[in-house]
């Protein structure tokens, strides 16, 4: 189980994508919320570096998000 922790000013647009997401490689589950960051625990076999680099990777390829500034790091990254 990876940690991963999403920030963004625009916060709502990636938790409405990450809420419940999962493919062959992630199940995601959010944990927590607190202002512009949020917490999700992640079934994946990827330590929670990885899990976050493959996260990004993944709402990069989603219309838009180009448009918006975002991290998703392990967390306690910062």
């Amino acid at each position: 189980m990876a940690k991963v922790q999403v920030s963004a000013g625009m916060l709502k647009k990636l938790t409405d994508f990450f809420d419940d997401y999962s493919d062959d490689k992630v199940k995601c589950k959010r944990v927590s919320t607190s202002g512009i960051k949020a917490i999700y625990e992640v079934e994946t076999e990827m330590n929670s570096a990885e899990a976050a680099a493959y996260m990004k990777s993944v709402f990069k390829k989603q219309p838009g998000a180009s448009m918006l500034y975002f991290s998703i790091v392990e967390e306690g990254a910062y």
